[in-house]
């Protein structure tokens, strides 16, 4: 095919100086001073993405106990396709977004897609009704169907693959954050009296930071590292030249159908996509009914607030830790997968099984220690994907898995079952064992294949080509995994 014989994108690694002179060798330098910039700058940046996308997902089960439901006469059911809905627009934009980032500035795009899903949250202030609210909600999921993949795509740029699962896990703290900070902001905006509702009042401030933080990340968050602001043009070569190592290109504007075919064949895509879709719908049903199933408790409507806070912390503390066990120690990101889903699935055996409210309030907290398996899942895709057009794709099948799992979790969750909620306890642990298994073939298939391609092709070391060994900046062509006989997977 043509398209796979000549690459004259954005993926050819720049080699010129800022006063045009051009460099066959880019000089050694400090690569820890340069990560430690990048950092600095580039995750507070990627981490106020999933804050922002948490308090507005969110915003509407924050609702549900300020009184949304009573004045918009809203029954459990329709209230649960209230919250499903928001990812059929997530799901609908995906596919499209996967061209958008190939064909546009993908720091513009992502900081553009802000400002519509900021109206969309100021537009929820003047719901009036059930109607009104799928119209807003639909509109939102399109909107916020980029940010996932869109942060992913971006950690690929600035990061080795060893690098993947720390920073990975370090921009997807910011839900953590916005766990915390969402249960203190509700539980503020909930005093307010007079006037219209809190939950309207929660709406349009939420919406008000967002498109404020929009205008900021336009000018700020960077398409690629050669347009970073806060790098000299020779940081940027170096930037570019430090992730050569990946063999996975940089950006490629051409959209390619093979690649798109070989993500949609590939297990090492599929697997972590259905670890996401099964995780996704716990976190559905949790985002949906945590509040609800805290009243039940006997908590006040309050207390569930700041109930947040608590539930921020774990899931902070586990994605902090399982992130860092997974750059710490090579290959151990499914083992990780692992041991996070099984607390999860501890308890929810817990909150299912047991009548003690301290033990369900333990366990209604380990539910929550599965959260970094959506990070790790991703983070796979990122590793163990080469070529823009194959990584898009692939990323954004991992947004179509977390779109289904949303959708479906709100509905474990029935009326008729409240206040024990017995049915959804049980399709919890049902998709606990579900993501248990898929962990658990990721490793086989990947050694497997990287025993093969060593047997078929020999050792990486011997597919290098000369430049390479020399230290010469390489032409990264945007190739496949597939069609790279020196890649190999990680697990």
């Amino acid at each position: 095919m043509a398209e796979k014989d000549v690459d004259t994108k954005e993926d050819i690694v720049p080699t010129k100086s800022q006063d045009g002179e051009v460099l066959e060798h880019v000089e050694p330098f400090d690569e820890k001073k340069l990560v430690r910039r990048i950092d600095i700058f580039m995750i507070p940046l990627l981490a106020s993405l999933p804050f922002l996308n948490y308090l507005d997902k969110s915003s509407l089960s924050f609702a549900s106990i300020m009184g949304i439901i009573d004045d918009l006469s809203l029954t459990t059911n329709q209230y649960s396709w209230a919250n499903s809905i928001f990812f059929f627009g997530y799901f609908f934009f995906t596919w499209f977004a996967s061209w958008f980032f190939v064909r546009l500035p993908l720091g513009k795009y992502i900081s553009a897609t802000l400002v519509v899903w900021a109206i969309c949250i100021g537009a929820m202030a003047g719901c009036q009704n059930f109607a009104g609210i799928m119209v807003v909600r639909f509109i939102l999921g399109a909107a916020e169907a980029s940010i996932l993949p869109g942060c992913s795509l971006l950690t690929g740029m600035w990061y080795k693959r060893e690098e993947h699962p720390l920073r990975h896990g370090a921009w997807f703290f910011g839900t953590s954050i916005g766990v915390m900070c969402g249960g203190l902001l509700a539980y503020g905006i909930a005093h307010i009296q007079g006037g219209i509702g809190p939950w309207r009042w929660m709406f349009i401030i939420f919406a008000i930071a967002t498109v404020i933080w929009a205008a900021f990340l336009f000018w700020a968050l960077p398409d690629t590292p050669m347009n970073a602001r806060f790098l000299s043009p020779e940081q940027r070569l170096q930037a570019v030249s430090r992730v050569r190592v990946n063999r996975q290109g940089l950006k490629d504007t051409t959209f390619k159908w093979y690649q798109v075919r070989e993500a949609l064949l590939d297990p090492k895509v599929i697997l972590p996509a259905l670890i996401c879709c099964t995780l996704s719908i716990t976190t559905g049903a949790l985002n949906a009914f945590a509040p609800m199933i805290l009243v039940g408790f006997g908590f006040s409507r309050l207390q569930a607030y700041l109930f947040n806070i608590a539930v921020g912390g774990v899931h902070g503390v586990f994605i902090l830790s399982a992130s860092y066990i997974c750059t710490r120690w090579a290959n151990v990101r499914c083992y990780t997968l692992l041991a996070v889903i099984s607390i999860s699935l501890m308890g929810s055996l817990v909150v299912r099984l047991s009548t003690v409210l301290g033990a369900r309030l333990f366990g209604f907290l380990c539910f929550f220690a599965h959260l970094p398996g959506l990070s790790i899942s991703l983070s796979l895709i990122a590793s163990n994907t080469a070529g823009f057009t194959k990584k898009s794709v692939g990323t954004s099948m991992y947004t179509v898995m977390y779109c289904v799992g949303n959708i479906a979790g709100p509905f474990l969750f029935q009326a008729k079952d409240a206040p024990q909620y017995i049915g959804g306890y049980n399709g919890i642990i049902g998709c606990f064992v579900a993501a248990l298994i898929f962990a658990a073939l990721i490793p086989l298939a990947v050694i497997r294949e990287n025993r093969h391609r060593d047997k078929v092709y020999g050792k990486p070391e011997s597919n290098m080509t000369q430049q390479e060994t020399s230290g010469d900046l390489p032409v990264l062509t945007d190739q496949t995994d597939g069609e790279n006989k020196v890649f190999r997977y990680v697990w």
